[in-house]
């Protein structure tokens, strides 16, 4: 009976949970600028009885953390014989210029209900960032793991003969998609030609995501039209693009070949420009005005009768009114004779 009673008093006794909490930054051997990287801080307890983790601040030198959050994870451990369970919360960080991105020690102090607070020290976290060699241009550096390029030209014709005439429209749409980067890394690919109007489109910038929610890269959709005005030649430039490729550490150029499109004499513009010339516009302007001055002198002479009365009778109307009639005198003029 004992026995019972103490395994039951053992069983009331409230759970003492066990709490820990890691932080690991993963990035590959070679960091460029640019490149992103994840932290990756993890919450570990042996007991579902916790109170919502408390995560630490992303305080990070000399680098940037992602504005886009990567979805939580669950986990699981084996330590010193005791089964672990852990939620991970994920960052992407990058450095934009090269030197070393570092994350400072801190400390997170862990609570749980009928125990006493625990303190874990999260170590510093830091990575060396390099340029690579033969880096031109900075501001257009394009790190990227994988990358493609495309584009589709596109020709829209104001009739259904299928010829570019000055007028009409050439669309032109690159899309790039990379793995690795943010769309805001992906510079300007698309420029004006002399002598062509053109009309640029708002870029479209998209994540790519697994299947999982995870974000693997970005697309970027770049469109601009060209508008010839005259007749002759539209000579579209190839694109090229140099990217570093982090997987394999070295340069790589994606191009796009270029197009040469005839532009032929807008259409009907000699016919439309000889139709305005010999328009008859302006003497039919002058043949309405005359015509309602004939209708209304007719409509004065065959009612000029009742125009008359109606005069007579309006005249004779103002007349009465601002010719007032006199009344007789009310007050004797002759009361001082008696």
């Amino acid at each position: 009976m004992r026995v019972f009673w103490a395994l039951f008093l053992l069983a009331a006794l409230p759970a003492h949970a066990a709490m820990d909490i890691t932080r690991e930054l993963e990035a590959p051997e070679h960091v460029a600028p640019g490149q992103p990287m994840r932290v990756a801080v993890t919450f570990w307890t042996d007991s579902w009885f916790n109170p919502p983790p408390v995560w630490p601040d992303f305080t990070i030198e000399n680098g940037a953390l992602m504005a886009t959050p990567l979805p939580n994870q669950l986990l699981s451990r084996q330590k010193n014989g005791i089964s672990w369970s852990g939620v991970r919360l994920e960052r992407q960080v990058t450095a934009w210029d090269q030197g070393v991105l570092r994350m400072p020690a801190v400390e997170i102090t862990l609570t749980s209900a009928n125990q006493s607070p625990i303190t874990v020290q999260l170590p510093e976290l830091k990575k060396e960032v390099v340029w690579p060699k033969g880096v031109e241009q900075p501001d257009r550096f394009l790190p990227a793991s994988h990358l493609t390029i495309s584009q589709k030209i596109t020709q829209y014709h104001a009739s259904k003969d299928d010829k570019l005439h000055a007028g009409d429209v050439v669309e032109r749409t690159v899309t790039v998609k990379a793995n690795g980067i943010v769309a805001t890394q992906i510079p300007q690919l698309l420029y004006a030609i002399p002598g062509t109007d053109t009309q640029r489109l708002t870029p479209v910038n998209t994540l790519l995501k697994s299947g999982r929610g995870e974000i693997e890269g970005a697309l970027r959709e770049e469109v601009l039209r060209y508008l010839p005005s005259q007749a002759g030649t539209l000579t579209l430039p190839p694109v090229k693009l140099r990217w570093w490729d982090t997987a394999n550490q070295q340069w790589q150029v994606a191009q796009l070949p270029g197009s040469t499109m005839r532009v032929l004499e807008a259409r009907a513009a000699g016919g439309e420009s000889a139709l305005r010339g010999t328009t008859n516009e302006a003497n039919w302007r002058n043949a309405l005005i005359i015509g309602a001055c004939v209708i209304m002198a007719l409509l004065i002479w065959f009612t000029r009768r009742l125009l008359k009365r109606c005069v007579k009778y309006l005249r004779h109307i103002w007349q009465r009114f601002w010719n007032p009639i006199r009344l007789p005198e009310l007050t004797p003029t002759k009361r001082g004779e008696r």
